[in-house]
């Protein structure tokens, strides 16, 4: 019952992030948007999106990585996490793209044609980026969460008065020979 209370609150902590995230885009594509009259709602969108990416996000979580990105500074280590996450969201909308294409074009050559050349693909590369940009924050703070211990970063932003951080080189001491 413990592992799923906890695996609720990871989630439930996840999908509040993405869909921050995902609202904020939807406002922005609204706000875009108003200049031309054109009526956009996507609330529900964006909260089962954030649902979703936070699932998919959590099952990889699970895939460990390699030896090699182990022995990397922690930037390797974000950036291919962030590059292989946002490769499969441009798969998904694209898939998603050719599925609602699938009755302009005859045959699937002629559909993913279609997909590629239409007015929408400028929409698909700028949410790409942006999902991407949001995944990219996800995995740098996670890697700063590590690296801060549990609940680290909220007692950072959330206990910790201003006046009180000073500039403290722990990442130095904790790299240093003698702490080793």
């Amino acid at each position: 019952m413990k592992k799923v209370i906890h695996e609720i609150i990871v989630i439930a902590r996840t999908a509040t992030y993405f869909a921050i995230v995902f609202l904020f885009m939807m406002v922005m594509k609204k706000l875009s948007l108003e200049d031309y009259n054109i009526e956009f709602t996507g609330v529900s969108q964006a909260l089962i999106g954030a649902l979703i990416m936070s699932k998919v996000i959590l099952l990889l979580e699970l895939v460990k990585p390699t030896p090699w990105v182990q022995r990397q500074p922690a930037v390797v280590y974000v950036m291919l996490r962030t590059f292989t996450y946002t490769l499969g969201v441009l798969v998904v909308v694209l898939l998603e793209k050719i599925y609602e294409s699938r009755h302009k074009a005859d045959g699937f050559g002629n559909i993913a044609s279609y997909v590629f050349t239409h007015r929408d693909i400028y929409h698909v590369w700028a949410n790409t980026l942006a999902v991407s940009a949001s995944i990219f924050f996800f995995n740098a703070f996670a890697v700063v969460q590590r690296l801060l211990g549990k609940n680290g970063l909220a007692k950072l932003y959330f206990s910790v008065p201003l006046n009180t951080i000073k500039q403290i080189d722990f990442l130095a001491k904790k790299s240093s020979p003698q702490a080793n």
